[in-house]
């Protein structure tokens, strides 16, 4: 399921840069570009991979490297335990949930 466009548009005003309104920051500090190629784009990721949850606290920018080689690569427990405590930061209210799909979780859908 796409996110709708009001998250969406949500979502780009909590992880604006405060000083280019043409990218948002990643988990890392990276400025991410809201607009471009789809493979220089921001992905927004559902941290518990269920696309019909599109509450804002269960979504993150990630470039597009860091979204599909990274973190569904099989070596993630890095670029997890930093989506947890970048994500934690943000919305501490919701740390057992980030708990369970980031550091808990081994599922991952795109391994055989």
């Amino acid at each position: 399921m796409e996110i709708p466009k009001k998250v969406r548009k949500q979502l780009d005003n909590i992880y604006e840069a405060c000083d280019n309104s043409n990218y948002v920051i990643d988990y890392e500090g990276k400025y991410v570009p809201k607009k471009g190629d789809i493979f220089k784009i921001r992905h927004y990721h559902h941290i518990d991979q269920n696309r019909n949850n599109n509450e804002i606290w269960n979504l993150t920018p990630l470039t597009y490297n860091d979204h599909v080689v990274e973190l569904h690569g099989k070596n993630n427990k890095i670029i997890k335990e930093k989506l947890y405590e970048f994500m934690t930061n943000l919305f501490p209210q919701h740390e057992e949930h980030f708990r369970k799909y980031l550091l808990e979780s081994n599922y991952d859908r795109y391994e055989n």
